[in-house]
Order: structure tokens, then sequence, then C-alpha cells
């Protein structure tokens, strides 16, 4: 079942399959967090579905049937291109019939599953593609077509975009290829003319809390919703890991700690600290949504509108300049810069720099 802001989206898709056009090429873009990968397992259950009705799935058939098990389900003319280290691709990992190696890969695992932290980077190599080139032009097992996902396709570097061009140009009858990426600005345009394009929404503040208040329960709070929306970018799937991760009280707690070491008050390494307990996307998340925020807060915005601020004593930050504002942020530019050469104090120096530029009010 999809999520309601998921919904418009799949309407596009199934008006147009309801007119007998049915797209060969796909791209989804949009924040991960938001659920691309649900609504391409759902686009595919309906493409594959043995006895479709126009745009309805029948939910019946053996191919519904099997995509309706996500924990543990896979099918046999479904296939996702995983993004990948070089050790995961000769290991096989980098293709999967599985639906939640899909869920998993894009960052919105199932809520009984847990991200798996990997080593090394990853990316969409051209030996995975070329596999799903030779996939695809096999015959299909279910007799109904074939759906192909490649997660993460902005992973996609030159070679890998040459390697599915040829088939993204003239696929196989009764196939399909969906992209997901984060932005359409990330794939050469050679690809973006060949596709059917859909571009995820933003979701209202609303639409969020009611999410959030259904997932958690008796834990909801209104409050902490409001902030894990805001460092989610509005995405009510990521405010959920954010909530469960207590990111926002985290966030909150830095952020007073920061505000004291701007007045003297603690020592700047104290900070510091507290955030080198957080992953490099962390700091960087928190401490510029903190900067944009301050200075819409000194532009005439409302505290109220502004969550991730209303816990903190806003007194003496917003009489922080501008000038001042602008040359920390461009200091976090680096904070999630890896480089051997960069010796292990710079994060630490990054970091108190950020807090010097600061108290140069």
């Amino acid at each position: 079942m999809l999520n309601s802001w998921l919904e418009s989206s799949f309407q596009h898709l199934s008006s147009s399959i309801k007119q007998g056009r049915v797209p060969h090429s796909i791209i989804i873009s949009g924040d991960n967090t938001l659920g691309g990968a649900s609504l391409a397992l759902e686009i595919a259950k309906l493409i594959l579905c043995e006895n479709r009705q126009g745009d309805k799935c029948c939910d019946n058939c053996k191919s519904c049937l099997l995509f309706n098990n996500l924990q543990q389900g896979s099918h046999p003319d479904f296939l996702s291109v995983l993004s990948a280290t070089t050790e995961q691709v000769d290991n096989g990992a980098d293709l999967s019939h599985n639906f939640k190696d899909l869920l998993s890969d894009m960052g919105t695992p199932l809520l009984e599953e847990s991200l798996t932290p990997v080593k090394g980077n990853k990316s969409i190599k051209v030996e995975s593609i070329r596999r799903l080139c030779e996939w695809i032009v096999e015959g299909s097992i279910l007799g109904n077509g074939k759906v192909c996902v490649v997660s993460n396709a902005q992973l996609m570097n030159e070679a890998s975009s040459n390697a599915l061009l040829k088939t993204f140009e003239e696929p196989p009858k009764d196939s399909c290829i969906i992209l997901l990426t984060s932005t359409f600005d990330a794939l050469p345009a050679t690809i973006l003319s060949r596709a059917l394009k859909i571009q995820l929404p933003s979701v209202e503040e609303r639409v969020g809390i009611d999410y959030l208040s259904k997932e958690l329960k008796d834990n909801f709070n209104q409050d902490r919703a409001r902030v894990c929306l805001e460092l989610a970018k509005s995405s009510p799937i990521g405010a959920l890991q954010y909530y469960n991760e207590q990111l926002d009280l985290i966030a909150t707690e830095i952020l007073q700690g920061l505000n004291d070491a701007i007045e003297n008050r603690v020592n700047e390494q104290k900070v510091v600290s507290s955030l080198n307990k957080l992953t490099d996307e962390q700091k960087a998340l928190i401490l510029r949504l903190f900067i944009k925020d301050l200075l819409k807060y000194k532009a005439r915005v409302s505290k109220e509108q502004l969550p991730l601020l209303r816990q903190v004593n806003l007194d003496n930050l917003c009489k922080l300049s501008a000038v001042s504002l602008f040359k920390a942020y461009n200091l976090l530019t680096f904070v999630n810069v890896t480089d051997a050469k960069l010796p292990s104090r710079a994060p630490n120096c990054l970091l108190s720099a950020f807090i010097q530029a600061l108290r140069a009010k």
C-alpha cells in the first residue's frame, strides 16, 4: 500500500497505462526517504499483473501475490540493480530479485529492518548494468514481461550510462526499466530524453505529522515530530528514522551548547566533542539547518515556523551578523569531505573554526 503523498505520482503513471500506453522507461526523482523505491515496486506490480484491468492490479494472480510479501518476497521477473562496492559486485550482491534489498539500498528499509553500514565507496558499476541488459532480453518466467529498477541511478558514471543507453533506447517488448535518482540533473540528457519522468512531490507538514502519529502511536510527540520533519526536509519516512534515533533531541542539545560556547560560557571543545559523536552527514545537516534557520529568524520569520530553534534561547544568537553566519556556513563545506591527505585533527579544527566564526559578531 502506497503512502498518501505518493498516490498522485502513481496516478500519473497508471493513467498512462489506462490509456494503453505502458512506458518502457521511467525515471523517478526525489529524496530517497520520500519512498521512491516503494513507488517503483507498486509500478512493477501493476505492469507485471497477469490480469490487469486498465490501471488496476487484480491482486489475486501469482505475480501480485509475490509483491504482497515485501519482507520475504522476490519475483523472478523483477530485478534490482543496487549501488555496490567493487567487492559486492565480485560477490554478486549488486543484483537482487528481493524487494527488501531495493528498499534498504534506497535508505528506506522495512520497519523491522535496519541499515547496515558498508565500508567503501558505492556506485552503479558498468558490470552491473551489462548484466541487467543481458537479463532483460531473456524470456519472462511468468510470461508477462520484466521490470528492472536501478537504485540510486545518480551514482552511474559515464561508462554505466553508456552501457544502459542502447537498452534504454530500444527496450525489449513487454519490459520496463525504472531509474531511481535523487535529482534529474544527475543523469545525462540522453537518458532523460527517453523516459517518462516522475518528480516526487514535497510533503505538507500536516501529512507528515499524521504519518508520524500513526507510526509512533503512544510515543508520538508533536514538537519532536516537527523538528524531525525539518531535519528530514519534510520527508515523513526520514523523519521517522530521525525520531527513532533521537537525532532531534541530540540536535537541540548541541545547539544549546553552541549558544553557550558562542557566549564563552563553556569551552568550545565540549561542543566539538558532542558533535564528534555524530556522523559527518549528521553534523553538516544540523549545523547547516541551524545557520539557515537563524538567517530566516533575522529576516523576521516567526520562531513558530522554525521548529529547530524553538527550544533554543535566541536573545544573543539573533545578534550574530549575517557576515559571520555566512562565513561559518561556508566552513561546513569541508565537514563531509573525506581526504586521506587531511590530518586526523582537521575535522576538530574545522568545527572549532566554525564556532569562532560565529563569535565574530
